[in-house]
């Protein structure tokens, strides 16, 4: 019974001190760049690189090691990413003059949408409305203990189909809509963010311009 007791004791105790390791635990990772980088957790970016997980007195835990090829491919596609971004933004920055062309666009856009939407609710009204009809003459019917004719059972079946497709595509619709009105908000926040970014480089720096004024009251 004691023997039970002191392996269970000691079972608790390593749980305990791997638990507390593991919650002060050191990251050890070396960037693409070379650059040896410590920290509790490695970042989002650098998930698919090696590491090591070390305690707080620096004995190595574990090493995560991630092929090289792996790595490569990685920063390949980060790169890859970058020129992308590169690109797109440059026919951004191309495709207006300032951030009110791009409402206007986000609005054009919209039209199609918006008048697909009233020519549907206008479909889906006149569907309704010849629905109740053909409901109401089928009640008529029953009541006159009078069989539903086919044509009457095929004109429902077609109405709820045709009700059921409209309503797919008002939902696709306004879909489309939140969609377009998503894209040229980022849009125009990135092309705001990029305007902004080039007057900054233009803008000459507080040291520049001492510079220059010293240069100008030494020559008077």
């Amino acid at each position: 019974m004691q023997k039970i007791i002191l392996i269970i004791c000691v079972c608790l105790n390593l749980t305990s001190l791997h638990a507390f390791a593991e919650g002060n635990k050191i990251v050890k990772w070396v960037d693409s760049k070379g650059v040896t980088h410590y920290g509790d957790k490695l970042p989002t970016q650098e998930n698919n690189r090696s590491n090591t997980e070390m305690n707080t007195n620096g004995v190595v835990l574990k090493k995560n090691i991630i092929s090289n090829q792996q790595t490569a491919e990685l920063d390949k596609q980060k790169e890859q990413e970058k020129l992308d971004q590169v690109r797109r933004d440059k026919i951004l920055l191309a495709s207006y003059t300032n951030a009110q062309e791009i409402d206007l666009a986000r609005d054009r856009n919209l039209e199609t949408d918006h008048a697909a939407l009233q020519a549907l609710a206008q479909h889906k009204l006149t569907t309704t409305n010849r629905t109740l009809r053909n409901n109401k003459t089928a009640q008529e019917l029953k009541k006159a203990n009078k069989p539903l004719p086919a044509y009457l059972s095929d004109e429902l079946k077609q109405a709820k189909l045709e009700s059921d497709s409209i309503d797919k595509q008002i939902k696709q619709r306004k879909l489309n809509i939140v969609n377009t009105r998503k894209h040229y908000a980022e849009e125009k926040d990135r092309f705001i963010a990029l305007k902004e970014n080039n007057l900054n480089a233009l803008e000459p720096s507080s040291s520049s311009t001492a510079a220059f004024a010293v240069t100008v009251n030494t020559t008077q």
